[in-house]
């Protein structure tokens, strides 16, 4: 796949900005509820960690979905949404192993990244320079070389478990 939104948690302050200037590139005002990018605060481990798109080579999200709303653009390299196939069933929430995806508030549908159309306002708007484009993909596996440690990838995967609480409370 293409490149998507990296991040380097040691620079990340837990300040949202990235949440807040999302919203406001994607809908016109600010709101963590409609970002694209959401920060995930681990208070076991003191860290704040911001869920991005992946942009999964195999899009799990894109094959469980029953309309085909989800699906990758083979030009600009990312997964991308169909709005109008979209029925807002949510199953794509559910089958991102990232634990990134939740669905729009009003619309129920699900808020991917587009990354801006090539540049992501999060990005440009992080004042620690905690977020960076790359084609490196988060391993999903706990097993993996963490340059942060094994807690701190098991907590990228704990924090799945916490995207569905979150989703689930705010329907």
């Amino acid at each position: 796949m293409g490149l998507h939104v990296g991040v380097d948690p040691t620079r990340c302050s837990g300040c949202r900005y990235c949440e807040l200037w999302c919203s406001y590139r994607h809908e016109g005002f600010f709101s963590p509820y409609f970002s694209r990018i959401k920060v995930v605060k681990d208070e076991v481990l003191k860290i704040d960690f911001p869920l991005t798109c992946q942009q999964c080579e195999d899009a799990p999200c894109a094959k469980v979905c029953p309309t085909a709303a989800i699906y990758i653009d083979e030009d600009a390299g990312i997964v991308k949404l169909n709005e109008e196939l979209c029925i807002g069933c949510g199953s794509c929430v559910s089958a991102c192993p990232y634990g990134y995806l939740s669905l729009n508030p009003n619309s129920l549908k699900p808020l991917i990244c587009d990354l801006c159309g090539g540049s992501p306002e999060c990005i440009k708007r992080c004042p620690t320079g905690a977020l960076f484009l790359t084609s490196e993909v988060m391993s999903r596996d706990v097993e993996i070389d963490d340059p942060l440690g094994r807690d701190h990838a098991k907590a990228v995967i704990e924090s799945k478990k916490f995207r569905k609480v979150w989703v689930a409370r705010n329907e």
